[in-house]
């Protein structure tokens, strides 16, 4: 990598992150505001399954694309291809999946808008799914402009749509978000016609690299339906125990933990293929060296914002969704610790995947998935809202720690050396920047 490379990399991978879930919020508070707590907990139960098929079919493609594309140059073509084609084919056998069950779930959740609301998710699937895809060639190139141009386009887009929709009839009604979220993911996709075309090279569909892709994907993709299972089972089992309003309620809270992540999500998208090129070119002691420092680079950047979010929940959820929702922010104040070990856990998983181990982290998952899910179905007939939450922060802590019981002994990892890290990045955040010089 060059001297700033791998800074300017994390900086844009940041940035499509924070265009991302920072516009994603900006709807948010648009669609808390202009849609009763029931519409808006159906849109957030449309949201579960069809953020499981997302997470399902980058899962199966997007990791081992990267991975290979870093490690295979002479091999490009043919693995940009064979991706393509099986993230069509996971959209289609979702996209069935996800409309087969729709009924169902409908009565399950008391939600009967939900069938209707699902016939759109093919084409919305198809379309921005595509564009998702070709953000991980981009990764490969370890070049995050494009990325970051693609999610910001779509945020603006759908953001419009909505205040306009709002403007003229003085409401968001339901049907009308599934259009608005194709129609933000065409300029989103066509972003990746214009910018750096040339990453886009297709070759022959080679059987081969099928296969290979599969493979190693599948391991990913049951980690990432792991991993969304463990993030949303309680958004789940509330819509079973509870009702539609209880899931927007509890919504409110999770979404605004899930915006304290952006620092995580963007900087863990720029290191994984950079773990997966130490991992290749110089070994097991560079990849620990690398999993301290990043840890130690996201911790600093967590932590003030749990300090704030920990003791100011009320003004936060007032000043966010409004006085209806006031009843989330002993949820929010909950949640908010699990947060602060969620860098081990990002680290850990992505790791495992960059060395070649998503068989490990997928079967890890399971196990913390299995907790998490125990713990609600005990704590929400006791609790309600906050045993959910409960149980995330409890299952959460376990995972976290005996992920690094685990991975500590496959990876020389030094807990002290990610504190060591913690602090030096206050004193020299420039330089904890650039990781190329590990």
């Amino acid at each position: 990598m060059g001297q700033s490379s791998l800074l300017k990399s994390s900086s844009y991978s940041l940035l499509g992150y924070a265009a991302q879930l920072g516009l994603a919020f900006v709807s948010f508070l648009l669609l808390v505001r202009a849609m009763s707590p029931y519409d808006f907990g159906v849109w957030v139960l449309f949201l579960t399954p069809t953020s499981f098929a997302e997470m399902g079919r980058i899962g199966l493609t997007q990791n081992a694309v990267v991975k290979f594309y870093v490690d295979e140059v002479a091999e490009r073509s043919s693995i940009v291809t064979a991706g393509f084609v099986l993230n069509i084919l996971c959209t289609l056998v979702l996209s069935i999946i996800l409309i087969g069950i729709s009924f169902p779930l409908s009565v399950l959740w008391s939600a009967p808008e939900l069938p209707a609301l699902m016939l759109w998710y093919p084409a919305i699937a198809l379309v921005h799914g595509t564009a998702r895809y070709f953000d991980g060639i981009h990764m490969g190139n370890q070049d995050f402009k494009g990325v970051f141009l693609s999610k910001l386009i779509y945020g603006l887009v759908f953001i419009l749509g909505i205040a306009w929709v709002w403007w003229k009839i003085g409401t968001v009604d339901l049907p009308y978000l599934p259009l608005l979220q194709l129609i933000a993911a065409i300029p989103s996709l066509l972003i990746f016609a214009l910018y750096r075309r040339s990453y886009l090279q297709f070759g022959p569909i080679v059987n081969g690299w099928l296969s290979k892709i599969f493979h190693f994907g599948k391991f990913v993709l049951g980690t990432n339906f792991s991993s969304m299972f463990f993030n949303k089972v309680d958004l789940l089992m509330l819509a079973f125990f509870l009702n539609p309003v209880a899931v927007g309620l509890y919504n409110v809270a999770t979404r605004i933990t899930n915006y304290m992540e952006v620092p995580m999500s963007g900087i863990s998208q720029a290191i994984y293929p950079r773990l997966a090129q130490v991992g290749q070119e110089q070994g097991y002691l560079k990849v620990g060296a690398l999993y301290e420092r990043s840890v130690g680079y996201l911790l600093a950047l967590t932590i003030p914002i749990v300090g704030v979010v920990f003791f100011f929940p009320e003004p936060i959820i007032q000043l966010v969704a409004g006085s209806q929702y006031l009843e989330a922010a002993p949820i929010l104040s909950i949640l908010v610790v699990a947060v602060l070990v969620k860098p081990w856990g990002r680290l850990f998983g992505i790791t495992l995947d960059a060395i070649g181990k998503p068989k490990l982290n997928f079967y890890f998952l399971v196990s913390g998935l299995v907790l998490n899910i125990t713990l609600n179905v005990m704590l929400i007939q006791l609790w309600g809202l906050k045993g959910a939450a409960f149980a995330t922060l409890l299952s959460l802590w376990t995972f976290v720690i005996a992920g690094q019981l685990f991975i500590g002994r496959i990876i020389p990892i030094r807990q002290s050396e990610i504190w060591r890290r913690f602090w030096i990045f206050y004193k020299q955040p420039m330089t904890e920047l650039r990781m190329q010089n590990l």
